[in-house]
């Protein structure tokens, strides 16, 4: 399936059952979280049911709203319901989420840009290269 494809995914029906949960956890209608967001229960009620797709800013202020991170609408989401081409991008995604996230990488980011000289800084790249190729043997 392409980006550009505009009919709901399994996504789209989990994201709205997340939603739908938390709007009842926190014991709002949908006519009260609808009024809250600027929007009619009607769609607030497409969401839920999977049948329209909610965008990433709309999404986001949705979140804001019911007072938990963007990431709470995909938590518990079942991979092996992604198609394989999209769950390996997934995962390397996630594999890179989370080397970044670890304090180290973050340290070497941080002091990699924090060299103003662009030629010192290919300069680093060759010999993390020259470490890599070395190490590996």
């Amino acid at each position: 399936m392409g980006v550009s494809s505009k009919k709901p995914t399994h996504v789209d029906e989990h994201v709205g059952k997340r939603l739908r949960l938390r709007r009842n956890l926190l014991g709002l209608s949908q006519d009260e979280l609808a009024r809250r967001l600027g929007l009619t229960s009607q769609l607030i009620q497409k969401y839920e049911a999977g049948e329209t797709r909610i965008s990433a800013s709309r999404l986001y202020g949705i979140a804001a709203q019911l007072a938990v991170p963007i990431t709470w609408f995909f938590d518990e989401l079942e991979s092996k319901k992604r198609p394989s081409a999209e769950s390996k991008q997934t995962a390397e995604a996630q594999d890179w989420s989370e080397l970044v996230t670890k304090r180290e990488s973050r340290q070497l980011l941080e002091l990699y840009f924090g060299i103003a000289d662009e030629r010192l800084r290919r300069k680093l790249m060759e010999v993390a290269q020259l470490l890599k190729t070395t190490g590996a043997e």
